[in-house]
Order: C-alpha cells, then structure tokens, then sequence
C-alpha cells in the first residue's frame, strides 16, 4: 500500500471499531491483516521471462559483437535478477496478476482465515470476519448464517464495497477502521444485544507478516 496499513494508531482504531460494533449488537466482528494471501511466483517468472527476452533482442540487434556464449548467459542472468526484482515489488506483482486471480485468491484465504479463527462457531452464528489483504489490495467480508437476513439489504452491500474500495485504494487502517465501525449502524437493528451477551473472540486485529509461499 502506499503508506503503512497497519500503524499503531491503525491497530487501535480497528481494535476500537470492533468493540464499538459488539457494544451494539450480539455480531462477533474479526480483523484479519495478512501480507498476501496467494503465491506471485508467476509474477515473478513473467517478469523474469519478460526481461530475459528484452536482453536477449538488444543483443541480436546491437551494432557491437558479441561471442555466441553472451546470448545464453547475459539473457538467464538478467532474467533472474529481473525475477528477483519483480519478487520485491508488490505494485509489479499485482500489475502481473489478473484482478480476478488476486480476488480469487483473498477469498479463498478468507474462508479459511473464517474456519480458523473460529468465526464459525459462535454461539449465534453471528460471526463476521474482515480480511485485508495488503499485497493484493482486496478486503473480503465473511459472514456467518447468523447475518444471512440482513447481507441481502442494499445497506450491507453498499457498507461492505466501501471497506473493500477503501483497500483497493491504498488507504491506513484508520480510514477503513472508520468504514467498519459503520457496519455498527446496520447490524444493531438486526442482531439486538442482550445483556447475557459474552464477547466469545478477540477484538484485536489479527495479523500474519508473511506466508509460506513465494
């Protein structure tokens, strides 16, 4: 992202946002905040490839010659250093890649994140989990059957595209802390907290720095 998502100040006002929305209503709310939730290794191969190709055309066409030898080594050298260049830049990774495999790959790593977290399981379904993921600049909300009613309004729809524009546009987490504090306004009416509610998951943001993949 342009500036750093996940500031101390960023971390507070998610942390504050989902305590605000549990103090309204029976919803469980979860932050998720991962680096990246797919691999780019082929981001960086075609980078690599793209690279190789570019060096190896300037050496067909360049004015001065070259031994045979330089046409297989100065091409797979460049290659891998533009493959390890690509490997260190998100906005080259992400130019790289489709929108729809980046999406593709968030939710998937959303439900999951769903599952292991334990969102699932609360006592009245009533979990929801929003996952960001930096690298791909994608945010997914998932909800549990507990929300089922209320995800079908317009209200939800708009309130969740401006948590997952907010991503897309580079913004700090205490914007999009704002944009979920906001979902307080429509799951109060739907989900009434009574006063035996117990906050069953943890309010901080959860947060991974890397994956296991390239």
């Amino acid at each position: 992202m342009a500036q750093p998502f996940l500031t101390d100040a960023a971390k507070q006002a998610l942390t504050d946002a989902v305590r605000d929305v549990e103090s309204r209503c029976s919803a469980e709310l979860v932050v998720a905040v991962r680096a990246r939730s797919g691999s780019f290794l082929h981001a960086d191969l075609i980078a690599g490839i793209a690279v190789a190709v570019a060096v190896l055309i300037g050496l067909l066409f360049s004015p001065w010659p070259f031994d045979l030898v330089w046409f297989v080594i100065d091409p797979l050298l460049a290659g891998a250093l533009g493959g390890f260049a690509a490997s260190r830049l998100p906005g080259v990774r992400r130019a790289l890649t489709f929108w729809r495999v980046r999406r593709r790959q968030v939710e998937t790593a959303a439900r999951a994140t769903f599952v292991e977290k334990g969102v699932h399981a609360t006592t009245g379904r009533t979990g929801v989990l929003i996952y960001i993921s930096l690298l791909e600049h994608e945010a997914a909300v998932i909800h549990d059957l507990g929300i089922e009613t209320l995800i079908t309004t317009e209200g939800w729809r708009l309130a969740v595209e401006e948590i997952e524009e907010a991503v897309r546009r580079g913004e700090d987490g205490v914007i999009v802390a704002a944009h979920v504090r906001a979902l307080g306004d429509l799951l109060a009416p739907a989900l009434v907290r009574s006063a035996e509610d117990v906050d069953e998951l943890s309010n901080e943001v959860n947060e991974v720095n890397e994956v296991d993949h390239p």
